[in-house]
């Protein structure tokens, strides 16, 4: 039976962890112009992004897949759309708001998506339940400077079968240090000005524009998915290497 644009929030999964994070209140007063301020600052680069992503997700045909930290639901509705057979989709995020957003898509769209509220740190679902899990820019907000880093990746191996993939999308540190100086001055001079006056929300842009600039490398993004029980099987870098895209697997416990 197709489930559309429905929304379940979980029990217990607001844990006081996540409601210290900042970005616990960031969302609820962006989520309006999220998408656009998106289009706006990849220069629309970012649908071309997630069509890759979404790629990755469906090549092995997953019958179980999770979009983490969905937002909006651009990923996820993207996957509703790019599948050729019905896989179970869900979309997991905390923020309300960002989740009404995502389901009048699938509504309107008339895609077959399942949403939940709730966090990461502590999901509702049970151990090996999914085939595939999927995050876009979203993973930066779980590691960067944030004390659950450790659960939030424990958390997601859990979920994940043995040898299930995860795929991320996400911000990354150019390895060429020319291009690295104008991505910085980018995201530290332009994204939170113009993010604040489009989104009315400058704190917000501020954090995500400083914790972009300082996040990971793709090696060193891979080295935190090896010692967390990942094994990455592709690491690709996009705009000149400011954005990643990693596929990994779940170790298959020895």
């Amino acid at each position: 039976m197709k489930r559309l644009g429905t929304l379940n929030q979980s029990s217990g999964t607001m844990s006081d962890p996540q409601n210290n994070h900042p970005l616990n209140n960031y969302y609820s007063t962006i989520y309006k112009r999220y998408d656009l301020v998106n289009r706006i600052f990849t220069f629309g680069m970012d649908r071309r992004w997630r069509k890759r992503a979404v790629s990755e997700c469906l090549e092995t045909h997953p019958g179980k897949i999770v979009d983490l930290c969905t937002g909006t639901g651009d990923l996820v509705t993207e996957m509703a759309r790019a599948a050729k057979y019905r896989p179970e989709l869900t979309g997991y995020d905390f923020s309300e708001e960002m989740l009404q957003r995502a389901m009048t898509k699938a509504v309107r769209d008339d895609l077959p998506v399942h949403f939940v509220k709730g966090d990461v740190a502590s999901m509702p679902f049970e151990t090996g339940f999914f085939d595939t899990a999927a995050i876009a820019f979203g993973l930066r907000n779980l590691l960067y400077e944030n004390s659950n880093a450790e659960r939030h990746l424990g958390e997601i191996r859990r979920i994940l079968r043995s040898g299930g993939r995860f795929v991320i999308l996400e911000s990354s540190k150019p390895s060429n240090r020319i291009w690295r100086l104008f991505n910085n001055i980018y995201l530290r001079f332009i994204l939170p000005y113009l993010g604040g006056v489009i989104s009315g929300n400058f704190q917000a842009y501020r954090y995500l524009s400083i914790s972009s600039a300082h996040y990971y490398t793709r090696a060193e993004m891979q080295d935190i998915l090896e010692s967390s029980g990942f094994r990455v099987l592709k690491s690709h870098p996009l705009f000149l290497g400011s954005v990643m895209l990693m596929v990994a697997v779940k170790q298959v416990a020895e």
